[in-house]
């Protein structure tokens, strides 16, 4: 044979040998870590199941790695295999995914539930010839629920106030520093890209690390500095919507404030794509149990009444929905919460048509330890004392709600719990 008919050859014979065609997944089993969380154990092997199938027409076995290691795997997450220990062997970030074969194996990994789930959608695509490693921090990573104009995004950061770690958390091998656990908080904004973002803890020294990259991005916040910090503050988008008027209250007497950290912000928007009004307010409530300090209960029943008011100003003003939300340090049961309740005030949990969370969000997370172990009860959302409610909908509008309330969900990411003692929640709304 020729040069020539041999270079032919060898052109013909790479274009009909497509890329992974030699990585026969329909041969291969699913191997999970026993001892992982569902989110990165077994609800991720049945992902990887599900993209096999589309490849290859066939389901596969899914075990885990309790059992005796065959040739031909998949290895899905932090298993106690050697070919993926490797990829977790290198500390990997919480956001860097791998996807790629090793000694024969196809090792799919993330440090992350999120970067796990990215390699896993590459897998779709098929077996790379090379293995593909990547990062996905600051990416848009979940879309919005269909007729969705409006996202807002909640969460009590806790004020640690300091850019030093802990030696509790060094012994865990974790970092509880501010700037450590900002870049995990940013995540979160960047992976749902909310128009609104609420936060209750927010001290000055995380200030330093959130409000640049926030501003970078474009987010701007309702609240112009004075002498009182604002431990509440709205962060908005103004290519989505547009600040009307804003005011910061410090909850009054200050021995309930809990040095000044007790408060709310209040914000009056558009919506910029139907000019449609609405208010935010974000509030921390007083945090003491009536048994620790006697007439908290009412404390914090006077803070609720003191929202109420400026809600009701909006409304009759301009007539728009009310969204609250925030830490209330009491549960739906309680006096304060009753009042919201008895004016008319639902909780989003109850009205989510699309998908609800009615968990908690509430874990240890302080500056000796941190742990996944819920620390309140669901009792289907009475037991929370993060709440996000809607007050005013405006009724219908040629038949649907003027105010619906797609998505309600609580973010329990794994990297979350190290964040914060409170899961971030969101919301997916449609304002006609």
């Amino acid at each position: 044979m020729n040069m020539k008919k041999l270079l032919l050859s060898l052109v013909t014979l790479v274009l009909l040998v497509p890329a992974g065609a030699k990585t026969d997944l329909s041969k291969y089993v699913i191997v999970y870590p026993a001892a992982a969380e569902a989110e990165e154990g077994a609800e991720m092997a049945e992902k990887v199941a599900a993209a096999v199938a589309r490849l290859t027409g066939v389901t596969i076995p899914v075990v885990t790695d309790e059992t005796p290691a065959v040739k031909k795997e998949i290895l899905v997450g932090r298993t106690t295999r050697p070919e993926s220990a490797a990829f977790y062997d290198g500390k990997p970030d919480t956001f860097d995914y791998y996807l790629g074969l090793r000694g024969g194996k196809l090792v799919v990994a993330g440090g992350g539930c999120w970067a796990l789930m990215r390699a896993v959608e590459r897998l779709g695509a098929g077996v790379p010839r090379k293995a593909e490693k990547g990062n996905i921090y600051g990416e848009f990573l979940f879309q919005r629920a269909e007729g969705t104009n409006l996202r807002i995004l909640d969460d009590n950061i806790w004020d640690y106030g300091k850019d030093v770690n802990t030696p509790e958390w060094a012994a865990l091998g974790a970092d509880c520093s501010d700037p450590v656990r900002a870049r995990g908080l940013l995540e979160v904004v960047w992976a749902f890209l909310p128009d609104i973002v609420t936060l209750q803890e927010y001290g000055p020294n995380m200030d330093q690390h959130l409000r640049p990259e926030l501003e970078e991005r474009g987010y701007r916040m309702a609240y112009i500095p004075g002498e009182v910090w604002n431990h509440t503050p709205i962060f908005y988008n103004p290519k989505s919507v547009t600040l009307k008027e804003t005011r910061y209250h410090k909850y009054e007497p200050a021995d309930w404030s809990n040095k000044g950290s007790k408060s709310y912000n209040s914000a009056l928007f558009t919506l910029n794509e139907n000019g449609k009004e609405f208010m935010v307010i974000n509030t921390h409530l007083w945090w003491k149990s009536e048994k620790a300090r006697p007439g908290s209960n009412e404390a914090r029943a006077a803070q609720v009444r003191k929202m109420m008011t400026e809600a009701d100003d909006a409304v009759f003003t301009h007539g728009c929905p009310v969204f609250m939300m925030g830490d209330m340090n009491c549960k739906l049961d309680s006096k304060a919460m009753k009042q919201l309740l008895a004016a008319g005030y639902k909780p989003l949990h109850r009205l989510a048509r699309i998908s609800s969370d009615p968990r908690c969000g509430h874990h240890e997370c302080n500056a000796k330890a941190f742990s996944r172990k819920e620390n309140k009860t669901n009792e289907d959302g009475m037991g929370c004392i993060d709440q996000f409610l809607l007050y005013n909908g405006n009724g219908e509008i040629h038949g649907k709600s003027a105010t619906e309330i797609l998505v309600f969900q609580r973010i329990y990411a794994y990297f979350t719990v190290e964040l914060t003692d409170h899961y971030p929640n969101y919301a997916d709304i449609t304002l006609r």
